[in-house]
């Protein structure tokens, strides 16, 4: 249903919004429009630098007629003079981002922006990038086409569809006010009559029957009576600097920059102060299943927003002599395909990784 529903709006030469949850294949629905594309001419994807390596992976297992080039090469005005049908090439937004003349001087047959929401501001160098791309179908991908607030929306559909909520001052004044202030119904329900054609969007729940059964729990991990109180301190000073910025217009970042550091003392006390004990309550729990789940026979993936809560979470792997794969954000790109393709070899029993990553 979503590649027929691309295909017909590649057809009519609008651009569409592909918006499924995570883990809905929206990479394979972008490859099937680009293998029906390919006989039109080079087609260009955009992706964060840390996917780039799974889309050729991608295309390589499940497209294998498209030819996959990417501008990690000496001679880039070669290799885009040489563009043709059944081309691909795939890059990062930073690599867009520095070779955004050359690139808009091609007429791509397709464009697809994946996670687009990085394009969310259309004020940003990338986004403005990505908006100077020629392309006679455009596509974007992502499970999160608004973050924080509707301007993101009229960014993203600015590209693929331009002039369809008018100009920037003109979809604030009709749309985001009325509804982001206000509350505005009838706004809300005008804007969605508006995009409802071009975005397509099913959660998990909506195909559940389609999807492998999965069991999801939720585990509370209490602070021990230590940490509560080291927490309790903190959280203290925090709403007394508040109350004391109270007026001043840097105040919000003093708060933001204070919930940050009440954030990070949850996950771990040494994190806000170095010479916190080694391991607190969470980390005891992080061993504990580590266990279990050794004892089942089972591989894990384990998160985190913070490095440096992760770097805790290796010594203690380190300790029980569990073997893990490693990623952040300073990992390059080349050992990133090799840590995923080795763990999902078994060559490891976790696999650490910074959401950031």
């Amino acid at each position: 249903d979503g590649f027929n529903w691309l295909a017909r709006l590649a057809h009519l030469g609008a651009g569409a919004c592909l918006a499924d949850d995570m883990g809905l294949g929206k990479t394979i629905q972008a490859l099937a429009i680009l293998v029906r594309r390919a006989q039109d001419g080079p087609q260009l994807v955009v992706a964060p630098t840390s996917v780039v390596g799974n889309w050729l992976v991608e295309a390589r297992r499940f497209a294998p007629t498209l030819n996959l080039l990417t501008l990690d090469t000496p001679d880039r005005p070669a290799l885009l003079a040489g563009l043709g049908k059944r081309d691909v090439l795939v890059t990062s937004y930073g690599l867009l981002q520095r070779e955004a003349e050359p690139l808009a001087e091609i007429t791509f047959a397709t464009l697809v922006l994946d996670e687009a929401q990085a394009i969310k501001n259309h004020r940003t160098q990338r986004a403005v990038a990505a908006h100077g791309l020629n392309a006679r179908f455009r596509l974007a991908t992502t499970g999160t086409p608004i973050e924080n607030h509707l301007g993101e929306l009229w960014s993203l559909f600015e590209l693929l569809n331009p002039d369809l909520l008018g100009s920037r001052g003109h979809f604030d004044k009709t749309f985001a006010r009325p509804i982001e202030g206000a509350g505005d119904d009838a706004a809300r329900q005008t804007l969605r009559q508006l995009v409802r054609p071009f975005i397509l969007r099913r959660t998990k729940a909506e195909v559940l029957d389609d999807l492998p059964p999965r069991t999801e729990m939720v585990l509370s991990v209490p602070l021990g009576p230590d940490e509560a109180a080291f927490y309790e301190a903190l959280r203290q000073r925090a709403a007394a600097a508040a109350t004391a910025a109270a007026g001043d217009p840097q105040a919000i970042l003093n708060v933001l920059a204070e919930i940050t550091r009440l954030r990070r003392a949850a996950c771990h006390p040494s994190l806000v102060t170095p010479e916190a004990p080694a391991e607190g309550s969470k980390l005891a729990r992080f061993r504990e299943l580590i266990e279990t789940l050794r004892d089942g026979d089972h591989r894990a993936l384990v998160f985190s927003q913070f490095v440096d809560h992760l770097t805790l979470a290796r010594g203690v792997l380190d300790d029980m002599g569990v073997s893990y794969q490693y990623l952040d954000g300073s990992t390059p790109a080349p050992a990133r395909r090799q840590r995923v393709e080795a763990f999902q070899a078994g060559e490891s029993e976790v696999f650490l990784i910074s959401l950031r990553a």
